[in-house]
């Protein structure tokens, strides 16, 4: 295992497309936590006999997560799919008989409800099975809190990596369109570079009609300061505050104070064709509860 392999995290889930959103999640969370994650679906080489790929990408991982959730018979052929339990197999197997590098292994082993493996795979009794409820939000959750306890750095917690995540499903539209892809076509190495991209360029910026210059990553206090000293338009004075976050600049909360003290608030999510504007003026509280 190469020096670099302490930041590779094997993922060994479903690729259909019922769990894409999932799968989506789990790569967005890896990559936000400063790892990298790798799987089958990375290399379409059809010169190299498909095992041998999970073998290699296996063994140059020192962390995987694995989802066993996915117990049920296929509709066509009438039988259960066992792929996720043989490369979690295959995974276990290089860390106990594995030479020194690959006894360093560490892994989360993901079901869909407590316990449920017992059911269908009772020699791993005994490990520590998270369950995420087939809901991406948990998932996340425990990837971020595994993962924190093997960095040696500090990473955000899970409710930042949820809201990065968010921005990134909303800016996704766009950044496709650019490039004239379509989001559900998207091969693996193509979602990859999205989120780089995305993490890469990310940033968050509040500005106020009353600054000469844009506060970037603004905390709480700066928000609510920056809301509450914005007095009501007239004619010498723009009267707005905006919250941006993202990397197109198409993901944005704004806020205009009119004449009589009352604000109009806009959202817009990532795209031009998610904006939106509250149906009644809103008061300066208001304001500030929605932009945190």
């Amino acid at each position: 295992m190469s020096p670099a392999a302490n930041r590779n995290v094997f993922i060994n889930c479903p690729f259909d497309e019922a769990y894409a959103p999932m799968l989506r999640a789990v790569a967005f969370a890896i990559v936000d936590c400063q790892f990298l994650p790798r799987c089958a679906l990375e290399n379409s080489d059809a010169s190299e006999i498909r095992i041998q790929k999970i073998y290699q990408t296996i063994a140059q991982c020192q962390y995987g997560v694995h989802d066993i959730s996915r117990t049920g018979l296929e509709k066509k052929t009438k039988f259960p799919r066992f792929n996720m339990p043989l490369e979690l197999g295959i995974f276990l197997g290089a860390k106990f008989i594995g030479d020194e590098n690959q006894r360093r292994k560490s892994c989360l082993v993901f079901d869909e409800h407590p316990n449920r493996y017992q059911m269908y795979l009772s020699d791993i009794s005994g490990q520590d099975i998270c369950w995420h409820s087939n809901d991406p939000k948990e998932a996340v959750s425990h990837i971020r809190n595994w993962l924190a306890s093997i960095a040696d750095t500090h990473i955000p917690t899970s409710g930042f990596i949820w809201d990065h995540y968010t921005t990134f499903g909303g800016e996704l539209r766009h950044a496709c369109s650019v490039l004239k892809q379509r989001p559900d076509e998207l091969t693996y190495p193509d979602l990859l570079r999205h989120i780089r991209n995305f993490r890469e360029t990310y940033f968050e910026s509040l500005v106020v009609g009353t600054l000469d210059s844009p506060l970037h990553n603004p905390s709480a206090v700066d928000i609510k300061k920056s809301i509450r000293s914005v007095k009501p338009s007239d004619a010498k004075r723009d009267s707005y505050v905006i919250l941006g976050k993202g990397s197109s600049g198409y993901t944005y909360i704004q806020a205009v104070r009119e004449v009589d003290g009352k604000w109009v608030l806009e959202y817009q999510d990532g795209h031009l064709d998610e904006h939106y504007q509250a149906d009644a003026l809103l008061e300066t509280e208001d304001i500030v509860s929605a932009f945190l």
